[in-house]
């Protein structure tokens, strides 16, 4: 028996090793906070109250109007979310409306076809972008308008004339009527006609977008998202016919019925419904019963709640209240790319904390543009992005080639480096440096940011107390100073080292030619400037209040007993520093204290003593992990060595208790526990 005990023992403690091992490599970042109070976006939609000329078609009436019908129908094809749509809307307008008399007489209407909701018939007409224009005529496509076309008034104006004027010739030839008409100068009739037109077209117009609404969604009577505000289940079938298929907006829910907090977050989820009746579709997926559809979704745990616009889709990772999720949705209902002048900037700028400005001029081709319509989704909950064609803003931040793509923080500017028209249009490679530059210079931490923030750098966090509005936006400001002294700093470390190695550079190739050696010139000439590896450091803040347990438990930190204190950590190995070197408080209103200590930790790390965020059994095997080379085999002799300490500590207990049991001196049952009986 005893020898089954330590055998158990000594198995108990390598599995117990083997876990630990596999645990601390795999821990994640260990903070948890939360989206804080987001601020929703003003929706800037195109008003839909113009009047023009123009038919809205949708399949029914194209169908008897154009494919079956007479005359020649120029047919815009658009998106309702295409910046370009929108740019060219007016124009379209006052196009249809100044030629009205004559389209009348030469029988040529204009048209608009919304690919949103007519995907079917815009994919039938072969179209791969917007705005395309497409002229028919008597039922038959007989061309597109050029890509590199105009879409100027008079550009538009002159290509519609010119087919104009061959209708007109065709009419006059067949129609002696109306070359007297035209001959007597009747053109009260003619203007007559051409307003009948246009109340017919708007009538029309009226009816085919209530038609194509009405179809929009065949589970509901109504065009607008969400009309019964509830979240409606969705299988396999209907998420592809509702969702992938479609341009629309749903925020899902990914879950599981037997998950706690899949069951916690449910009344949150039917609020969140309720209020966005009418505004947004709210949906769910029970993966019991379409593990299929969860499976492809690649969901990384339960519940997953995701917004989707067709199959484009973004995670949702702050918090679960109410008023957080209903925050996110309404930040994600406004995420559109918008186009500003250098006045709207100026005031973009004093609410926010990173733009992104993408630059372009009348060269641009419409492929930019495509790729640009992509990242609106991503970027829901982080920097807005805007268009501009302002030589004003051009000017100020110095851009002179086109298409360009810029982030201003804080009115610095950091530039996309696109070296061919391919990197400006590959939306994953642009995506990817946006990650880069998308955090403000102090953002605070949150549940949805803590990852991002603190994984892979050394962050300067500051604890503070937003109770004390004054001691508070002066921390948020020392802080941030500190932040854009070190950001100057770095920049000029690298810049002088590049200088360095660029003037050791050209004295080897002068020494090379000096000596006429070939082959230390030509190494010389193929020398590259490599700058030495730095770690990121980067600089948060995180209400000390709000997140009052957790800073307690991790960082031993109460505001409202200590004040607001900075730490500096070192989330990759576990590791924190909360003084100076002279063992005072690290303070937020002092960014040279803050600099000095962060120096300090940078040079030399053990010149402060760090402190651990694990255990101290923990924090053990991570120093041995952290020695890199032989950290397996340095592993497994600790935990050898360690299961032989204890199997030998416990055989001498166990000899012990036996000598002393057989001699009556000692009981492991107390005497006033039954009988001396027990099973």
């Amino acid at each position: 028996m005893r020898s089954l005990s330590l055998t158990s023992l000594v198995i108990s403690i390598g599995l117990l090793l083997s876990i630990l091992s596999v645990s601390v490599s795999a821990a994640p970042p260990s903070p948890p906070p939360a989206e804080g109070h987001a601020d929703s976006v003003v929706d800037s939609t195109e008003s839909s109250q113009t009047t023009d000329a123009t038919i809205d078609f949708d399949a029914t009436s194209f169908a008897s109007q154009v494919t079956n019908g007479k005359g020649t129908w120029w047919v815009k094809h658009f998106s309702p979310y295409c910046h370009h749509c929108k740019a060219v809307a007016p124009i379209w307008s006052k196009l249809s409306n100044d030629l009205a008399g004559e389209a009348e007489a030469a029988d040529f209407h204009f048209a608009n076809i919304d690919c949103v909701a007519n995907g079917d018939l815009c994919d039938a007409h072969d179209v791969t972008g917007y705005p395309t224009f497409i002229l028919y005529q008597d039922g038959k496509m007989v061309e597109k308008y050029p890509s590199t076309g105009a879409r100027t008034y008079d550009g538009l104006k002159d290509y519609t004339l010119k087919h104009m004027t061959k209708n007109t010739v065709s009419a006059a030839k067949g129609s002696p009527e109306s070359v007297a008409a035209k001959t007597d100068g009747q053109t009260t009739e003619k203007i007559e006609g051409a307003e009948s037109a246009k109340a017919v077209a708007e009538e029309e117009s009226a009816t085919s977008k209530e038609n194509a609404n009405a179809e929009k969604f065949e589970a509901s009577t109504t065009s607008s998202p969400n009309p019964n505000g509830v979240s409606v289940p969705l299988t396999f079938s209907s998420f592809t016919k509702l969702v992938t298929s479609t341009r629309e907006s749903f925020f899902i829910k990914f879950y599981v019925p037997w998950c706690g907090h899949c069951q916690a977050l449910e009344p949150a989820w039917l609020e969140l419904a309720r209020q966005m009746q009418g505004k947004l579709n709210i949906a769910e997926v029970n993966c019991d019963e379409e593990s299929r559809l969860c499976k492809d979704a690649r969901l990384r745990g339960y519940p997953s709640l995701m917004y989707f616009v067709g199959t484009e889709r973004v995670e949702y990772d702050g918090l679960r209240g109410v008023g957080d999720l209903v925050a996110f949705a309404n930040k994600a209902l406004s995420a559109r790319v918008h186009s500003v002048d250098a006045t709207e900037f100026e005031e973009i700028e004093k609410k926010e904390e990173v733009i992104f400005l993408y630059f372009y001029d009348e060269n641009t081709a419409k492929e930019d543009f495509d790729a640009l319509d992509r990242f609106a989704l991503p970027l829901i909950g982080h920097a807005p992005l805007f268009t501009t064609t302002s030589p004003i803003l051009a000017s100020r931040f110095r851009v002179t080639t086109f298409p360009r793509l810029v982030a201003i923080s804080d009115g610095r500017p950091s530039y996309y480096t696109a070296l061919s028209p391919k990197d400006m249009r590959d939306h994953l490679k642009v995506l990817a440096w946006m990650k880069t530059v998308w955090l403000p210079i102090l953002p605070e931490l949150s549940a949805a940011n803590s990852h991002e923030i603190m994984q892979g750098r050394t962050v300067v966090l500051g604890i503070l107390d937003k109770s004390k509005d004054e001691e508070f936006e002066l921390s948020k400001k020392e802080m941030k100073a500190a932040a854009l002294e070190w950001i100057d700093r770095r920049v000029g470390q690298e810049k002088a080292e590049r200088q360095n190695q660029r003037e050791l550079k050209e004295m080897k190739i002068e020494e090379a030619n000096d000596k006429g050696d070939e082959k230390a010139l030509k190494e010389a000439q193929n020398m590259h400037i490599v700058l030495s590896p730095r770690k990121e450091v980067g600089f948060a803040w995180v209400d000390g209040l709000f997140w009052e347990r957790w800073l307690q438990k991790t960082y031993g930190i109460d505001v409202r007993q200590s004040g607001q204190r900075v730490i500096i950590n070192d989330e990759d190995n576990k590791a924190y520093w909360d003084q100076t070197i002279d063992g005072q408080p690290i303070v937020p209103t002092s960014r040279q204290v803050v600099l000095d200590t962060l120096r300090t930790v940078i040079d030399n790390r053990n010149k402060i003593k760090p402190k651990s965020t694990t255990s101290k059994f923990v924090n053990l095997v991570n120093t041995i992990k952290q020695a890199d080379a032989g950290y397996a085999f340095a592993l497994v002799s600790f935990g050898i060595g360690i299961t032989l300490v204890i199997a030998w500590y416990w055989k001498g207990k166990i000899r012990r208790f036996s000598r002393n049991v057989s001699n009556g001196s000692h009981s492991i049952i107390p005497s006033s526990v039954g009988g001396g009986k027990f099973d």
